[in-house]
């Protein structure tokens, strides 16, 4: 090359694309479209993530409402299975603080039950109820089908009306027949009733012990049904 030659160009190419102007418009408009189409899969996987985050927020309620429900119940199973020992209905084995408890509440029930529903003189219940001892234990025993019946649950129950109808009125008639409170109801005051039945005589022990003797010292196996 001399020194009147001109430079010759270099070889690699460094020339600046040319963007055709006609289609700018065009490749803006594609842009904007994959945009909406993208703003429009993220607003669904949104509402994907929504609901499923429901969902999850659902399941874990019901979970937990399972959790709880097996709870009640193994205490259920518990209590039912522990017979030997008495609950805090059984009068005989309460010591102070439960029996002045039981008194409280059968009161309060009674007092409910003449208040709420004025019972025809036949089967009315008289003041001195708490004095005979049948009273006081169809009546607990009542209180307690009555807490069964409307605590514990809102949800609508049979059990309500079976609770009249099985427990209330029947044991009213018992108590009429059987409480031995008809001079009581009569003369509005307390009468102590006689006793028409004897306790268990002297001979006891002894017949007793004679049919113990009768039975084998162990377990016989030799059934009549197998």
């Amino acid at each position: 090359m001399t020194e009147t030659e001109p430079p010759e160009p270099p070889d690699d190419d460094t020339s600046v694309p040319v963007v055709d102007i006609e289609m700018v418009p065009e490749v803006v408009a594609e842009l904007a479209a994959t945009t909406e189409q993208h703003e429009e899969l993220l607003r669904e996987l949104g509402g994907i993530v929504a609901e499923l985050g429901g969902q999850a927020a659902t399941q874990s309620e019901e979970l937990t409402a399972l959790h709880t429900g097996f709870h009640k119940l193994e205490k259920t199973l518990v209590d039912q299975t522990n017979v030997a020992q008495p609950s805090r209905w059984a009068w005989e084995f309460l010591n102070r603080d439960a029996a002045a408890q039981l008194w409280k509440e059968t009161r309060w029930f009674v007092d409910y039950l003449t208040r709420r529903y004025p019972f025809g003189t036949e089967v009315s219940l008289p003041p001195c109820w708490y004095r005979h001892t049948i009273a006081v234990d169809e009546l607990s025993d009542l209180y307690a089908a009555w807490r069964e019946a409307y605590c514990g649950s809102d949800r609508p129950s049979s059990a309500m009306t079976a609770w009249r109808d099985r427990w209330l009125w029947p044991c009213l008639t018992r108590l009429a027949a059987h409480a031995n409170w008809r001079e009581c109801k009569e003369s509005r005051r307390h009468v102590e009733p006689i006793a028409r039945q004897d306790p268990t005589d002297s001979e006891f022990e002894s017949f007793v012990a004679a049919n113990v003797a009768r039975h084998p010292e162990l377990d016989d196996q030799n059934l009549p049904w197998l």
